[in-house]
């Protein structure tokens, strides 16, 4: 709620946490959090759809840059009406820009030694 922003704060850490083990595998942690990000502002079913899109297409699943190429494309009715899509259209660029955007940031706080 409002009133505990601190709450809200920790359930969103809950979220991310939960939304990173589906990507427990990938090798870089940079592609870890990024993919969880990405999930966490669109969907873990869309960014499945995006690695499943990449793996189809001889991307690498594992990558941020190839699996966001396929969350951009999924607004594309060749690719969201794909069969190995299970989450139909996204309009991608939100959460690339989000990912982005939080990742940007995170990188500023860790430069100024915030933790």
């Amino acid at each position: 709620s409002l009133t505990y922003p601190e709450h809200n704060v920790l359930a969103a850490v809950r979220l991310l946490n939960s939304l990173e083990r589906p990507f427990r595998k990938v090798a870089t942690p940079e592609d870890r959090h990024k993919l969880a990000l990405a999930a966490f502002n669109s969907g873990l079913g869309h960014v499945l759809d995006a690695r499943a899109l990449a793996r189809k297409y001889g991307k690498n699943p594992d990558s941020w840059n190839d699996v966001c190429e396929y969350l951009l494309l999924k607004r594309l009715p060749a690719y969201y009406e794909d069969p190995v899509c299970k989450q139909g259209y996204l309009r991608g660029n939100e959460t690339a820009d989000f990912v982005t955007e939080v990742w940007t940031r995170y990188q500023y706080y860790l430069e100024k030694g915030v933790k």
